[in-house]
C-alpha cells in the first residue's frame, strides 16, 4: 500500500512572524486607503486561519502590528460570498450550477441557482495543503502524484452521490488556481460573458501532464507563472482534473471572480441602502443601549436571523426591506427585560410599539414590535389583539419573520455565542446545519422546538445537523 505523507506540517501553527511580516508589506496600501479617509477596511480569513491552533495569537498580532481586525469566516459564509460573486458575474438564467473554488487550504463545492444555494461542502483539498503534503512543489515523483490523486478521489467520490442527483447544467471554476490554468491553455471565449473561458477536460488533462513534468523553475521560466503559483499549481491542477473526471464534467467555465468580489458585492449592496436605513439603525441601537440589554447576544441573534433569512428567500419570498425589519426586531427582542423578566416578550412589544424611534414609519414600527414579541412563547394567532391593526400583508410578514427569529434566538439561548454560524439547505425538507465552537446541544434542542412553527408555517419538514 502506498504510504501518504503526513498532513502535520500544514496543520501546525501559523508562522505568525512571517505572515504578519507580509501584512506589514501592505501597510502602504492601508495608509493610502486611510489617506482617502476610507471608513472601513474589511479583512476576512478562511481555511488556514480557521484550522490554526494559534489563530487567536495570529489575529492579535495582525491587529496590534498592522491595525486591522480580521474576521474569520466559516466555510458556509465563504461559499455564500463565492456564490454571490458568481451570480453577479454570470446570468444563470434558471440553470443549476456547480461551482468549484480551489483555495490554498480548502476547496469549496457549491450547487445552486440564481436565487438559491442547494448544497455546499468544504474539502481539505487546497492547492497549498496538497502541494506541501505530497511534495508537489518542485518536479514531483510519479508516486507522489499518484498518492495525491488517490487522496483527492477519496474526497470527491464522497460528494458524487450528493451532487449528481441535483442535475448540474453548468460547471464554473473560480480562484487564482483555475484562472492560472485557463491562462495556460486557452484564450478568452468571445462568445461568452466577458472574462469567461470554457476549459475542456482534455485540455486540463494535457496541462496536468505538462506541469507534472516540469520543475518549479521551468514553470516560472517557460509558463510565466509567478513563484508562489508555480509551486502550488500542480496540486490545484490535479484537484480540478480529478473533480471533472469524478463528476463527469466535460467542460468548465473559468470565472474571474471569487470570494473577494463576493465580499465587495455584499458591502456594495449594503451601501446602496436608503439614507433612512442608517438613521433607523442608529435609532434602534440607541434604544437598545437605553434598555440595558445583552447587546452582544442581541447582535449575534440578529446576524443568525439574517443568515437564515438570506438562505430561505425562495421559501419566504420577502423583500430586503423585511430583512432590515427582522434585524431591528432581533436587536431589540429582549428590551422588555428592562421592565420585568416575567413575560418580557410582551413588554418588548409595548416598548417598541410606543417608542419614538427616528426613521421608522408607523407601519415599520408595528411590524418590528410584533416580530420581536413573537420570538418566544406562543406564535402569532388570529385572536391576539396586537395583530388586529395589521394588514394581511403585514401579518404575513410578521408570521414569516417571527418564524425565523424564533430559531435564531434559540440558537443563542445560553447567551454564549456557542453557535458560530448556521447554513440552511432547502431541498424538499429544510436542513439547518449548525456550526458551533463548543457544545451547543441545549441551543439545538431549543431551536428544534422553536422550529415547529417554522415547519407548520411553510409546510416543510425541518431538521438540525451539526458540521
Amino acid at each position: 500500500m502506498q504510504r501518504t505523507p503526513s498532513d502535520k506540517r500544514y496543520k501546525s501553527a501559523l508562522p505568525a512572524s512571517c505572515d504578519v511580516w507580509m501584512w506589514r508589506q501592505n501597510r502602504s496600501e492601508i495608509q493610502v486607503a486611510r489617506g482617502w479617509k476610507v471608513d472601513e477596511i474589511v479583512a476576512v480569513a478562511t481555511s488556514a486561519v480557521r484550522e490554526a491552533p494559534n489563530r487567536r495569537e495570529f489575529l492579535r498580532r495582525i491587529r496590534d502590528d498592522v491595525g486591522i481586525r480580521v474576521r474569520v469566516i466559516s466555510g458556509e459564509e465563504e461559499a455564500d460570498y463565492i456564490y454571490r460573486a458568481i451570480r453577479s458575474a454570470i446570468d444563470l438564467d434558471g440553470s443549476t450550477a456547480l461551482c468549484v473554488d480551489i483555495g490554498g487550504g480548502s476547496v469549496e463545492f457549491i450547487v445552486g441557482t440564481a436565487s438559491e444555494i442547494f448544497f455546499t461542502a468544504s474539502q481539505p483539498l487546497g492547492a497549498l495543503r496538497l502541494a506541501q503534503r505530497f511534495r508537489l512543489e518542485d518536479k514531483p515523483a510519479a508516486t507522489d502524484v499518484e498518492a495525491c490523486r488517490q487522496f483527492v478521489r477519496q474526497h470527491v467520490k464522497r460528494l458524487h452521490r450528493r451532487i449528481r442527483p441535483l442535475g448540474i447544467d453548468v460547471a464554473i471554476g473560480t480562484s487564482g488556481t483555475i484562472q492560472a490554468l485557463a491562462n495556460l491553455v486557452i484564450e478568452p471565449d468571445r462568445s461568452a460573458t466577458s472574462g469567461l473561458r470554457a476549459l475542456p477536460r482534455e485540455e486540463v488533462d494535457a496541462i496536468v501532464e505538462t506541469l507534472c513534468n516540469a520543475s518549479a523553475r521551468e514553470r516560472i521560466d517557460r509558463l510565466a507563472l509567478d513563484e508562489k503559483r508555480a509551486r502550488n499549481i500542480v496540486a490545484g491542477a490535479i484537484v480540478l482534473q480529478e473533480t471533472m473526471s469524478a463528476l463527469d464534467i466535460p467542460s468548465l467555465l473559468a470565472c474571474p471572480v471569487a470570494i473577494r468580489e463576493g465580499i465587495i458585492e455584499s458591502r456594495l449592496s449594503e451601501s446602496r441602502a436608503k439614507p433612512e436605513r442608517s438613521l433607523r439603525r442608529s435609532s434602534a441601537h440607541a434604544f437598545a443601549d437605553r434598555s440595558a440589554i445583552d447587546k452582544r447576544h442581541a447582535q449575534h441573534v440578529a446576524r443568525l436571523a439574517l443568515r437564515i433569512f438570506d438562505q430561505t428567500r425562495d421559501l419566504h419570498r420577502l423583500s430586503d426591506d423585511c430583512a432590515e425589519l427582522l434585524e431591528h426586531a432581533a436587536l431589540l427582542h429582549e428590551s422588555g427585560t428592562h421592565v420585568s423578566d416575567r413575560g418580557y416578550h410582551k413588554h418588548t412589544y409595548y416598548l417598541i410599539r410606543h417608542a419614538a424611534l427616528r426613521g421608522f414609519t408607523e407601519e415599520q414600527l408595528v411590524v418590528v414590535a410584533n416580530v420581536a414579541r413573537y420570538h418566544r412563547k406562543a406564535p402569532p394567532a388570529a385572536d391576539h389583539p396586537n395583530l388586529f391593526e395589521l394588514s394581511d400583508e403585514q401579518r404575513e410578514e410578521v408570521e414569516k419573520l417571527a418564524a425565523i427569529l424564533r430559531i435564531a434566538e434559540a440558537l443563542d439561548r445560553s447567551h454564549r455565542q456557542s453557535v458560530r454560524d448556521v447554513a440552511v439547505r432547502c431541498n424538499g425538507s429544510v436542513r439547518f446545519i449548525v456550526r458551533a465552537r463548543s457544545d451547543a446541544g441545549m441551543e439545538i434542542a431549543s431551536a428544534a422546538k422553536r422550529a415547529r412553527y417554522f415547519a407548520s408555517l411553510f409546510d416543510k419538514k425541518v431538521r438540525f445537523e451539526t458540521s
